[in-house]
């Protein structure tokens, strides 16, 4: 029987693992921490449960992770809410996004918000500069491509940034903030940079499926559930162990040296630890140089952080389970700040979700839990400023309700250092690689990494999607590939 070892339990991890097992290899899993999932995980606080990061899952029930635990024959509960986000555009008031933008909800929300001028775009602007660019006949096929997602479709612009691709529609200023924006919420990356290929395959799967939601209990249900499997079909759960070495020996791998001082052997090691730390771990002079330098020179992500604000009561009631307002500010401007040394956010992008809105359990009876999410950049060693962004990103949303100022009755911070002393990495990156032009698609780098029996997995490594689910979607890529 094939021995494997797998490093990391967050998504990509676990999946991967818990899925091999269940097709008859022998897996052992080290987690460097005593929790389960890293960034996707979730910890008691003031008698909350609260997740690691700041979660919302695209897909929820019908993407990776549900499609996982259905394979593996395990629970996985779901809870989705419609409208599922309210956003703010300008100062005309709050509109709500619905789960399938073709609904009568939906349909009568984008009305009645654009009579009210809540939602307010140039629809004629768009239509000429589209007809302009692609004829009618061929906008049709343009139209089709996106709301489909095809395969070819998404190819043709995976090169090509998401500002790049949506001026080929529109300059509609509107357009570009919300559109630069829901970038940085879905790829954590601002529309300047990102892949339009990447931005166009999960932008339409959200509301193709219509599923997005959270896992009942917090991020931690994902890769609890695989676990749940995992030892279920007799996997070796170590938990509190870091991988310190992935062991080479003639050109192939023979295991991987714990921090506790145990070689566990294997013939197949599949690492969750990124590209970066893995090629440290395997030693670089085991890899062929130009490996080395491309894996050097790949990006990572920028990233999140959090104040998380506890409150007595209910602080807010909106129809939907978060908010998200729209800074009043040039749309190539909103994320300089995160590029800048020292740079802080004039007017941020907040992303809010409000964890107790899907999910009561997560608080204590009568309390509601609200986090207010700000973008920065990935760098560890800037604590000083992130705790000025997070000042000022509070003070945007109490701006916007300032009751909830007086019902917090405790509140902490998560910011890159905490991210880090997670996942070890000396970076703050929420995902992984950025997924920008010349690092998505065919462009990504392959699971298959060139030393005989050694994988990546995660949002590293041949998968496309948001976060997590990206993560576990290389899980299910890279079991697929070793079984």
């Amino acid at each position: 029987m094939k021995r494997v070892v797998v490093i990391g339990s967050g998504p990509g991890g676990s999946s991967c693992a818990a899925l091999l097992q269940s097709r008859g290899l022998e897996v052992t899993l080290l987690e460097q921490n005593e929790f389960l999932g890293g960034k996707c995980s979730t910890r008691e606080e003031n008698g909350f449960k609260v997740d690691t990061g700041i979660h919302m899952f695209a897909t929820g029930v019908s993407g990776p992770h549900g499609q996982v635990a259905r394979e593996l024959g395990v629970p996985q509960p779901w809870l989705s809410r419609d409208p599922s986000e309210s956003m703010w555009l300008n100062e005309k008031g709050i509109w709500y996004l619905y789960q399938k933008l073709h609904s009568p909800a939906a349909i009568r929300e984008v009305v009645m918000a654009n009579i009210t001028g809540r939602q307010e775009f140039d629809a004629l602007n768009t239509l000429k500069r589209s007809v302009s660019n692609f004829g009618l006949r061929g906008l049709m096929h343009e139209l089709h491509g996106i709301r489909k997602a095809l395969p070819w479709f998404i190819e043709k612009y995976d090169r090509v940034t998401t500002s790049e691709f949506l001026h080929l529609f529109t300059d509609d200023v509107i357009i570009h903030r919300a559109m630069n924006c829901l970038s940085m919420l879905l790829l954590v990356v601002p529309s300047t940079r990102s892949s339009a290929g990447e931005f166009i395959s999960v932008f339409s799967e959200i509301f193709r499926y219509g599923t997005l939601g959270v896992p009942r209990g917090g991020a931690i249900g994902v890769p609890r559930s695989f676990m749940r499997a995992f030892r279920r079909d007799g996997g070796n759960l170590v938990m509190g162990v870091a991988a310190t070495k992935i062991l080479v020996d003639g050109g192939r791998v023979t295991g991987v040296l714990g921090s506790d001082g145990v070689e566990y052997p294997a013939e197949v090691v599949i690492s969750n630890a990124g590209l970066k730390q893995t090629v440290d771990m395997a030693g670089p002079e085991n890899f062929p140089g130009e490996y080395v330098d491309y894996v050097k020179g790949l990006e990572l992500s920028y990233s999140w952080m959090a104040s998380k604000l506890f409150i007595k009561g209910r602080g807010l009631d909106l129809k939907a389970p978060s908010f998200f307002p729209i800074p009043q500010v040039e749309p190539e401007r909103i994320f300089e700040y995160c590029d800048e040394p020292g740079g802080l956010p004039a007017d941020p992008f907040l992303f809010c979700p409000i964890p107790t809105d899907w999910d009561p359990t997560l608080a204590p009876p009568g309390h509601q839990l609200i986090l207010v999410g700000v973008p920065t950049s990935n760098e560890v060693d800037q604590e000083e400023r992130s705790q000025k962004m997070l000042d000022i990103a509070e003070e945007k949303f109490f701006g916007f309700f300032p009751d909830v100022r007086d019902k917090v009755v405790a509140r902490s911070r998560i910011t890159n250092k905490d991210t880090n002393r997670i996942t070890r990495k000396g970076t703050g990156e929420c995902i992984g690689l950025a997924q920008i032009p010349g690092q998505t698609g065919v462009d990504k780098p392959h699971p298959k990494m060139p030393v005989e029996g050694l994988w990546a997995v995660g949002c590293d490594a041949g998968a496309r999607g948001v976060g997590t689910e990206q993560g576990t979607a290389s899980g299910m890529l890279v079991a697929s590939l070793v079984s």
